[in-house]
């Protein structure tokens, strides 16, 4: 069972990678969620969690859904998020089920970054309340999943069996190589999501764009997502001291099997985010997404990026320095060529290495020998 409370129901690491891999292994794959309305598009047997049931997991840890664990019987659940953990602690200490841990990405960092209104102390509360709990499951969950090395480390006493990483990549068949040539291509940079924090660092692109206009060059922007809280006024003024609003297009949220080709439609990614701790650990998913289209990356020089990006098909600059930034943009513009041969090579790379078909062969791997070793105790 793949228990999902925080997420959508239509989350691409869960319904896209890791549910389709799951289904092949030969086991019965229950997926429960807060779905409005399952569409059974995929082989998985649906438990429908209802909008109070969802509410209520997420105030109590998801403690109200042992029952309906129970009920199902499953051999493993996956927990989805870390506000479920303490109902992974107690179906372990009860000795219910397995019990396995999709851990994304450096949650207690993160939060402390996220509460930076909250005063010191509450913050620091906040850090070492997650760092116990990701320390229970380190010693007593049966499985933990990470998205990149650097989480990954996170789990020293859990058996080299019972852990990987997986992923967030993108698939092959959802990323076929029909799109254009860069001279064809409407936009010339883009950048998916990274609209609801400052730390994301849309901002700095914006201020990029703005001073590649005071030197004459303009750069078409497709924005892929919708700008969230104070972020929305933050992007008005930006657009408003440059000048901007005819060179930039904001889509909104568009579901994920959308973004495919709508992101084909720009020459170059860009990866802009700021030097926090969170992004010394965790990998930004959106630049497989720029591989498979065939376009280069533009990226803050961060060490996750380094993992899978090099000069061959990327650019780095300094983080939270829009100057920077805007300097790699100008080396790219109108270079067709260049980008093209880039472009190429991300693509060669991403087909080689970094697709999602290679992480759900790992995964079925991983829960093909899970599920046979006994609990941990």
């Amino acid at each position: 069972m793949m228990l999902l409370t925080k997420t959508p129901w239509r989350d691409f690491r869960t319904y896209d990678i890791q549910g389709p891999a799951l289904t092949e292994i030969g086991h019965e794959f229950i997926y429960a969620s807060g779905a409005p309305e399952p569409k059974d598009e995929r082989n998985f047997t649906w438990v429908l969690l209802t909008p109070e049931q969802v509410s209520i997991a997420r105030k109590t840890g998801g403690l109200n859904l042992i029952s309906m664990i129970k009920k199902n019987k499953p051999d493993i659940v996956q927990l989805c998020s870390l506000e479920l953990l303490p109902l992974g602690i107690y179906l372990k200490l009860r000795k219910i089920t397995k019990v396995v841990y999709d851990c994304r990405e450096d949650m207690a960092s993160a939060l402390y970054d996220r509460k930076a209104n909250f005063p010191m102390f509450i913050r620091k509360l906040i850090f070492r309340g997650v760092k116990a709990l990701e320390n229970f499951a380190d010693r007593r969950f049966d499985g933990v999943i990470t998205a990149d090395p650097g989480v990954y480390e996170f789990y020293p006493q859990t058996p080299d069996e019972r852990k990987m990483v997986c992923y967030n990549t993108a698939l092959l068949e959802q990323f076929p190589r029909n799109y254009n040539h860069p001279a064809e291509r409407e936009y010339d940079c883009v950048i998916l999501g990274s609209m609801t924090s400052h730390r994301c660092g849309t901002h700095n692109l914006m201020d990029a764009i703005g001073l590649l206009k005071q030197k004459g060059i303009i750069i078409k922007l497709l924005m892929i997502g919708e700008p969230q809280n104070d972020m929305v006024e933050r992007i008005n003024k930006i657009v408003d001291k440059y000048q901007l609003k005819d060179q930039i297009h904001i889509t909104g949220i568009i579901p994920h099997c959308d973004v495919p080709a709508i992101l084909a439609k720009a020459r170059i990614g860009i990866v802009p985010l700021h030097d926090y701790q969170k992004f010394h650990r965790n990998i930004a998913c959106k630049a497989f997404e720029y591989m498979a289209c065939g376009m280069p990356t533009i990226a803050s020089e961060l060490p996750p990026q380094r993992l899978f990006l090099d000069e061959n098909i990327a650019r780095f600059f300094t983080p939270n320095d829009a100057e920077s930034l805007a300097n790699r943009i100008e080396e790219l513009y109108n270079d067709y060529p260049r980008i093209e041969k880039m472009g190429e090579l991300a693509r060669q790379k991403m087909e080689e290495q970094w697709n999602g078909d290679i992480e759900q062969e790992k995964l079925k791997k991983f829960y093909s020998n899970l599920i046979e070793m006994p609990a941990r105790s």
